[in-house]
């Protein structure tokens, strides 16, 4: 008897990176773990679980249904699914190559249609339905999410360097600070204490007592989950 030979592990792309080719015959429905930013030509990383660390990096016109659809601050994407399929009719070079977009996004309850551009001088609307409620069931919550993003925005906070840029972050980071008040008050009273050194830090030294102004200090703690 033959075995049940599943084809599209033979032939995936080796990359650092989830390719339109990994989803041959094969869309994926994927739950988000956490999202980075860099500089480059793919700025965004969207990690998943089971990625086997090949993220997601994708294009400007699925940045822009994203932020349609969820919202301008990543960090919030953080538990949110999406299905993800290979597009044949996506053109680069002016070759249909193939590329990854999207059909369906949880956390929302109606068909979305998001307006993008599609090529030069030329928009259309993208439609998306919502993940339905049995994918959603499917999700296998991460026992270390919320600890995993406390660490993450708290160690942001170093790269911050005026009031202004802190007072954003705090404001990017709210609704999941506010989650955390409510679900893990260990790691809320962590994140508040790390927001107070920071401001002291960034904050002009008149009026500080010698003791927090002196060689030697520098106000960073280790806030990482013990």
């Amino acid at each position: 008897m033959n075995d049940m030979i599943d084809m599209s592990k033979f032939v995936e792309a080796k990359s650092d990176q989830l390719n339109a080719d990994d989803l041959i015959g094969a869309p994926r429905t994927i739950t988000i773990t956490r999202v980075t930013g860099n500089d480059g030509d793919q700025p965004v990383s969207i990690f998943y679980h089971g990625d086997n660390g090949k993220p997601f990096k994708p294009c400007k016109t699925i940045r822009r249904i994203l932020m349609g659809v969820w919202g301008r601050y990543a960090n919030e994407y953080v538990g949110k699914s999406m299905t993800l399929y290979r597009d044949d009719s996506v053109q680069f070079g002016g070759l249909a190559t193939g590329g990854i977009r999207i059909s369906h996004m949880s956390d929302i309850d109606k068909e979305t249609v998001v307006v993008v551009m599609k090529s030069k001088g030329k928009k259309a609307g993208v439609k998306i339905l919502p993940l339905v409620q049995e994918q959603r069931q499917q999700r296998q919550p991460d026992p270390n999410a919320a600890a995993n993003w406390a660490n993450e925005h708290m160690s942001m906070l170093g790269q911050i360097d005026t009031l202004e840029g802190l007072s954003a972050h705090i404001t990017a980071g709210a609704k999941s600070v506010a989650r955390l008040e409510a679900t893990r008050p260990d790691l809320h009273a962590k994140v508040i204490a790390a927001y107070d050194v920071r401001r002291d830090m960034l904050t002009p030294n008149e009026g500080k007592p010698d003791s927090e102004t002196g060689e030697g200090f520098n106000g960073a703690e280790d806030w990482s989950e013990q």
